[in-house]
C-alpha cells in the first residue's frame, strides 16, 4: 500500500477533491498498469493490500458511478508533464461499437516526441439524445467546444498550429480558427475546390497534375477554400495518391508537420489494442466511460514521461532499420510494469519514478477557480 499513498499524495497535489476518492484513483492507475486492461474485475484483483476483489470491484462501480471529476484537472495533471512553450496539437476521432452501443470520442492530443499525449476529449452523441452515440464525424461546434477549453486553460499562446486529417475541414471551422489567430495544418481532399493562379475555382488535384511520385510543390500565393485564403501544398505519395495540405503560415514546413499528425494513431494503438485494451471495456455508459477513460489518460501520460526519462539517461538501442527496439511508451510500460510487479525489492525505484511529474504551478492552475493555489 505505500505506493499507493505515495502516488496518491502526488495526485493529491493536483485533484482537490476527497483523499480517500484520490487514494481510490491511485489504486485504479497502479492497477492498470500491472494487469494491462480496463476490465474492472481484473483492476480489481491488481489492487494493493487485502480487501476481497469483489468488494474492490464494487468501490470501483460506485466511483464510476457516483463521481464526477472535472475534466480540467485531469487536462492539468497531463499538462504538467509536458514541457515546451508551445505545442502543436492534433484533432482526431476513435470509435468502437459494444453491442449496439457507438461510441466516438474526438480528442485533442499534444504532440509529443513521437506520440501525441491525451489532453482533452469529447464524446461524439446525437443532438436531441446525449444518451446516444452517433456515427461519424465532429461538427465545428464539438471542435470549437474542445478547442474553447484548451484556451481557457492553457492560453491560445501555447498553440504553435493544429492539424488533423481529411475529415477535419469546413468553412466556418476554418474561418473560427483563422480569426483566433490560430494556424492550421490540415489536410484536403483531392476533391476539393481552391482558386488556381487566377483566382478560379478549380478541383485541387488538377493544380498537382503533374507532380511525379516523391515530389512536392507549394501553390504560389495565397488561395481560397470557400472563404478563408489559405497557402496549399502537395505532396505525390508513394502509391500515386496526392497528399494536400492547407496552411495559414510558412507552407514550406507544413508537409513535415503534417507527418507528425500520424503521432495520435499511435496514441490510440498505446490506448487500446498496444497497451490498455481500452475498447474492450463493457462499461455502457458514457460518462463512466468518461472516467474510465481519464484514468488511462494519467497512466498514459506517466508511463511516457518514464520511458522519456529512461531513454535520456541510457538511449534505447537503435536496430538497423533506423527505428528503436522499443517504442519509449513499452519501454515505460514494461519499466514501470517490473516495478509494480516486483515492489519489495523496488520501492526505491518508485520513488523515482514518481518524479517525473511537477510539483504543481501557478501558470496551470491560474484559469480554474478551484485550482488557484495560495
Amino acid at each position: 500500500m505505500k505506493a499507493v499513498y505515495q502516488l496518491a499524495g502526488l495526485l493529491k497535489g493536483f485533484f482537490p477533491i476527497n483523499f480517500a476518492r484520490i487514494v481510490l484513483i491511485a489504486q485504479v492507475v497502479l492497477a492498470l498498469i500491472k494487469v494491462k486492461t480496463v476490465s474492472l474485475n481484473e483492476l480489481a484483483a491488481g489492487f494493493a493490500g487485502k480487501t476481497e476483489t469483489d468488494s474492490n470491484e464494487r468501490r470501483m462501480r460506485r466511483f464510476f458511478k457516483n463521481f464526477s471529476p472535472d475534466p480540467d484537472f485531469i487536462a492539468l495533471f497531463v499538462a504538467s508533464g509536458l514541457p515546451g512553450d508551445r505545442w502543436l496539437l492534433i484533432i482526431d476521432r476513435t470509435n468502437w461499437e459494444f453491442g449496439k452501443i457507438k461510441i466516438n470520442i474526438l480528442m485533442l492530443a499534444v504532440v509529443y516526441k513521437g506520440v501525441a499525449v491525451p489532453l482533452l476529449w469529447k464524446f461524439l452523441t446525437k443532438k436531441d439524445n446525449p444518451d446516444i452515440g452517433k456515427k461519424g464525424n465532429s461538427n465545428t461546434e464539438e471542435r470549437k467546444e474542445l478547442m474553447t477549453q484548451f484556451v481557457r486553460l492553457f492560453g491560445k499562446e501555447r498553440i504553435e498550429g493544429v492539424t488533423a486529417d481529411r475529415e477535419f475541414i469546413g468553412n466556418h471551422w476554418f474561418i473560427r480558427l483563422k480569426n483566433n489567430n490560430i494556424n492550421v495544418v490540415i489536410r484536403i481532399r483531392a476533391n476539393q475546390y481552391v482558386t488556381n493562379s487566377r483566382g478560379i475555382s478549380a478541383g485541387v488535384s488538377s493544380l498537382f497534375r503533374n507532380l511525379k511520385i516523391g515530389e512536392n510543390r507549394i501553390l504560389k500565393g495565397l488561395r481560397k477554400i470557400g472563404d478563408v485564403k489559405v497557402f496549399v501544398c502537395g505532396m505525390r505519395l508513394p502509391g500515386g495518391e496526392l497528399l494536400i495540405v492547407v496552411t495559414f503560415d510558412a507552407p514550406e514546413k507544413s508537409l513535415e508537420i503534417y507527418a507528425r499528425r500520424w503521432q495520435i494513431e499511435t496514441m490510440f494503438a498505446c490506448l487500446k489494442t498496444r497497451g490498455f485494451g481500452f475498447e474492450s471495456t463493457h462499461l455502457k455508459n458514457f460518462d463512466r466511460i468518461d472516467k474510465l477513460l481519464g484514468i488511462v489518460a494519467i497512466a498514459f501520460v506517466w508511463i511516457y514521461l518514464i520511458g522519456d526519462s529512461s531513454d535520456e539517461i541510457k538511449s534505447i538501442k537503435v536496430k538497423k532499420h533506423g527505428y528503436r527496439a522499443e517504442s519509449i511508451f513499452r519501454h515505460g510500460f514494461d519499466h514501470l510494469r517490473r516495478i509494480l510487479l516486483n515492489m519489495s525489492e523496488y520501492i526505491d525505484e518508485f520513488a523515482e519514478v514518481i518524479q517525473v511529474f511537477s510539483v504543481p504551478s501557478k501558470y496551470f492552475f491560474k484559469s480554474h477557480k478551484l485550482c488557484e493555489l495560495k
